[in-house]
C-alpha cells in the first residue's frame, strides 16, 4: 500500500466542549488507486488531506506511506509523523502533490512559473527566472542546473498536456477559473508525486468544467499511475470515480459505492 491510515483520531474545540472528529479512522490506498471522499460540510473532508499532506498532525494513530522510503533499515514503511520537521517537509515535496478548491496563485507570476514553485523546495532544482520575480535583490545563478532545465521542460510539457500551451505566459488574473484549476494541478504534477492530494478541484466550477476537471484527473490516474485522493461535494464526480468513501460526521466512514 502507498497510504495506509491507522487508527486516526482527531478532535477540536468547541464552545469549551471537545467534538471528535476522527475515531480510529483507517484507510488504506494502493498504487494507482483513486479513491474520492464525500461528506457534508464539517465531517472532516479537508482535514483528512492535511493530516496525510503532512501539516496538520492528527491527536493520535499511523500515518504511514509504504514502498516509497523506509525510515530504518528493514522497515519498508515511512511514518509521517515520526520524524522532524525538515524530513517531513522534503518527504512531502518530493512524493505528495496538493492542490485546493481555491486554485491560489501568486499574482505576479506568470501560469508556467506558478507551476514551477514547487521546484523552489528544493534548492538544486531552483528556477531563477522564478527566483528573480519572488526576491527582486536576490542575484541569479550564473549557471542554471539540469535539475531546473529539467522541471522547467516538464512544466511546460504539463501544461501543453492540460491544453494550456497558448496560456503558459499568461497571469492568474488573465485566466478562467476551469484554466486555474488546470495550472494548480500542473503545479501539483511538477515533481512527479506518487500521490495527488485534491481538495474540492470543481467548487468553483460549472458542470462543464467540472467535468473537465475530473475527466483530467481520471486520465492523469490511468495514464501516470499516480494514486489520487479527492473531495468533492459534487456528485457528478461518481460518473468518473466509482470507489468513494462518504464521512458521516464524527470520524467514521459511511457506506462505499
Amino acid at each position: 500500500m502507498i497510504l495506509t491510515l491507522k487508527k486516526i483520531c482527531k478532535a477540536f474545540s468547541h464552545a469549551g466542549e471537545t467534538v471528535p472528529l476522527f475515531q480510529e479512522f483507517e484507510l488504506s490506498l494502493a498504487q494507482g488507486d483513486a479513491v474520492v471522499v464525500m461528506g457534508p460540510s464539517g465531517s472532516g473532508k479537508t482535514t483528512l488531506l492535511r493530516m496525510i499532506h503532512g501539516i496538520e498532525p492528527p491527536d493520535s494513530g499511523e500515518v504511514l506511506f509504504g514502498g516509497i522510503r523506509a525510515k530504518t533499515p528493514g522497515n519498508t514503511e515511512f511514518s509521517l509523523y515520526s520524524c522532524d520537521d525538515r524530513t517531513r517537509r522534503k518527504f512531502r515535496c518530493e512524493t505528495i502533490g496538493f492542490s485546493d478548491q481555491h486554485a491560489r496563485m501568486l499574482p505576479q507570476l506568470t501560469a508556467l512559473e506558478n507551476v514551477l514553485l514547487p521546484t523552489l523546495g528544493l534548492k538544486e532544482n531552483l528556477d531563477t527566472k522564478v527566483q528573480g520575480v519572488l526576491a527582486k535583490d536576490a542575484e541569479p545563478a550564473k549557471n542554471s542546473s539540469a535539475h531546473s532545465a529539467r522541471n522547467d521542460d516538464y512544466g511546460r510539457s504539463l501544461l501543453c498536456e492540460f491544453g494550456l500551451e497558448k496560456r503558459m505566459d499568461f497571469f492568474p488574473h488573465q485566466l478562467s477559473g476551469g484554466e486555474l484549476q488546470r495550472v494548480a494541478l500542473a503545479r501539483a504534477l511538477v515533481l512527479g508525486p506518487k500521490l495527488l492530494l485534491l481538495d474540492e478541484p470543481s467548487a468553483a466550477l460549472d458542470a462543464d468544467r467540472s467535468d473537465a476537471i475530473f475527466a483530467l484527473v481520471q486520465q492523469l490516474n490511468a495514464q501516470k499511475q499516480v494514486s489520487v485522493l479527492l473531495t468533492t461535494h459534487n456528485r457528478r464526480v461518481l460518473d468518473f470515480f466509482p470507489n468513494v468513501i462518504h464521512l458521516a460526521g464524527g470520524g467514521r466512514p459511511g457506506s462505499d459505492e
